[in-house]
């Protein structure tokens, strides 16, 4: 496997799991927001978490994958495993 392979697989991956976590924010938000079951602290959490993660997507597109990119998700990835009980 070839150097660019390798960091198209990186940024592949890297990728993905941003997407897995968008996906996630998104459908609480919408649900909580259906089943009012969310406070305002909440919304406006998992909404900034939701731009957080596609401002996440437009680096790694633009800049390719990195380690403060990649420790920039596993940060959002812990913050929302300790506000949901898990992620994923």
């Amino acid at each position: 496997m070839g150097d660019s392979e390798g960091r198209k697989g990186e940024c592949d991956e890297l990728l993905a799991n941003i997407r897995r976590l968008t996906i996630m924010v998104l459908d609480n938000l919408e649900e909580g927001s259906k089943n009012r079951t969310l406070d305002q602290g909440e919304k406006r959490l998992l909404s900034s978490t939701g731009v957080r993660l596609l401002r996440l997507w437009r680096s790694v597109r633009r800049e390719g994958p990195s380690v403060r990119l990649e420790k920039e998700l596993a940060q959002v990835e812990f913050g929302l495993s300790k506000r949901t009980g898990s992620v994923g």
